[in-house]
């Protein structure tokens, strides 16, 4: 549950278009990853980050973002259990995915730009 609440503050950063905000919370994310005890996707899950991690503008953070939420969505779905649901999101636009704590859309990959455009596709509850 640590790793999904710094996941959804990236997620949110890149909502809101802000890259500066996104590079903070990526980089909280990516040391909360290495600080984790082992779980079977650890070492994919640090390598997309760690490409996350070095994107230096929105739109490679944003480029970066699909396979981390890919990865992630396999850690959350394999955990034996969540705190509370997660919804597997996906934009047709973009072809990408990511994960919210929430089932209304905020999409990550376009911000205020097309902010709802996508769908759940997956729910862990």
């Amino acid at each position: 549950s640590t790793l999904l609440s710094k996941y959804i503050s990236v997620k949110d950063a890149l909502v809101q278009s802000d890259n500066k905000i996104a590079a903070e919370a990526i980089n909280t994310f990516y040391k909360a990853i290495k600080t984790e005890p082992d779980f079977a996707q650890k070492a994919d899950l640090l390598k997309v980050t760690e490409k996350l991690n070095q994107a230096s503008d929105l739109k490679s953070q944003r480029a970066a973002f699909n396979d981390v939420s890919t990865t992630m969505w396999t850690v959350v779905k394999n955990a034996e259990k969540v705190s509370q649901p997660v919804y597997y999101q996906y934009c047709p636009m973009k072809k990408g995915y990511w994960l919210s704590t929430e089932k209304d859309i905020k999409n990550p990959y376009y911000g205020s730009a097309m902010l709802t455009c996508g769908k759940v596709v997956e729910t862990k509850e």
